[in-house]
Formats: structure tokens, sequence, C-alpha cells
């Protein structure tokens, strides 16, 4: 009676210990699988932002008017303006924008446009002026601005935390073919002095690079999943 039941105990230790590891396997498979998820989930969000600079490069390529050597045609320059220099810091803002740098100031933005209230806009080109040279610059002359160098934009009057405000919806392609009608091309520069496409083919030389990266840790996690349980 001793020995049956000492066979059973161990059938039933045994069968216990085998549940425990395969239930230790599903989890592990699950936390590598949520891993593998997390990880694709982020390479699918760089490969938007890669093609959203790939994008962004064309058109400014497309924008000086001969995309194969570079150069700026004989009607774009006849189209030139030079701004002073409170012009040219609404002008540096749009181009920081459309390039991506100031996000945190928009009321929306997808990859063909973007949304500003006015007041958003203006404070942020004040904060690019010293105190000494602001002249009291007003929500009309901002938008005089927007006008004279050709940038498309919708205006519209919209409701914001309870207070009416001023909404411009501008066209990012169609403000970088703009900007590049002021004299001297784009506005903004480097500070290395390296122009817009290379700022450009830089950045997305670091996006594949952190594309490849993830590649390579899905893989190895991938190489991990098939080899728990076996």
């Amino acid at each position: 009676m001793a020995d049956l039941l000492g066979k059973i105990k161990g059938k039933i230790d045994k069968g216990i210990s085998k549940v425990n590891v395969k239930s230790k396997e599903i989890i592990e498979k699950q936390k590598i699988k949520l891993q593998i998820s997390e990880l694709e989930a982020a390479k699918k969000i760089s490969l938007l932002e890669l093609g959203k600079l790939s994008h962004l490069m064309i058109e400014s390529s497309d924008a000086d008017g001969d995309t194969i050597t570079g150069k700026a045609t004989t009607a774009d320059k006849s189209q030139e303006i030079k701004p002073d220099k409170w012009e040219e810091s609404v002008l540096n803002v749009l181009e920081s924008i459309c390039e991506g740098m100031l996000d945190s100031l928009l009321f929306e933005n997808t990859d063909k446009e973007f949304k500003i209230t006015a007041k958003a806009l203006s404070a942020e080109v004040q904060k690019s002026l010293p105190k000494s040279e602001q002249k009291g610059q007003n929500l009309q002359w901002l938008g005089r601005v927007l006008g004279k160098f050709g940038i498309t934009s919708r205006k519209y009057s919209k409701r914001i935390n309870h207070n009416r405000e001023t909404v411009y919806e501008i066209n990012k392609a169609n403000t970088l073919t703009a900007l590049k009608k002021v004299t001297g091309g784009s506005i903004h520069k480097e500070k290395d002095g390296k122009g817009q496409n290379e700022n450009y083919k830089e950045l997305m030389m670091s996006k594949s690079n952190e594309i490849n990266a993830l590649d390579a840790k899905i893989t190895k996690l991938e190489e991990k999943l098939s080899r728990v349980g076996s």
C-alpha cells in the first residue's frame, strides 16, 4: 500500500513539475513576444519618420528649381525678396517648424501641414528678438509677413480653452518652397555651415542606423524565442 501511494505521489510530483516548467516556458514566450511587439512598433514609427525626412529632402531639392545641379533658376532669382531682421525672425521660426524642431508650439501637426495659433507664432518670433529690437509687432503684422513671402496658409478663428484664437493652417512643402525664394536661399543655417539637404541626409542616416539596431534586437529575440522549450 505504501509503495502504491509512493508511486502515485511520484507521478503527481512529476506532473506538477512538468506543469511548472510549461508555465515558465509560456510566461517566458509571452514576455519575449511582448518585447518583439514593442520593438516592431518602434521600428514602424522610425520608418514613418524616415519617409517623412525623405519627402522633406526631395521637396527641398525641388524648391531650388533644378534638382540636378541644386541651383535656382533665373525665374526663381527674379522673385527673391530680401527680408528685414523682423521678417527674417518669422521665416526662421517657420523653417524650424517645417524641420520638426518646434512641435510643442503646434495646435495640430501632420506630414503635409501644421496648425499654429497666431499668438503662439508671435510669441516664438518675439523670443528670437532682443527686447531692444522688438517694435511691438502685432498679429496683423504677422499676417502681412506671411502674405508678403507667399506662405500658403488658411486663417480661421477657433475657440481654444474658452478663448477665441486666430489659427494659421500652413502647408509645409509650400512653405519650404517659398522660403527658397528668399535672398540667400534657406533662412535657417546650421552652425557648422552645412546646407539643409545635408542636414536631412545626416538625420536620415541616423534614423537608418536606429532602424538597423531595432532589426538586430528583433532578430536576437526571435532566435531566443525559438529556443525556449527546445
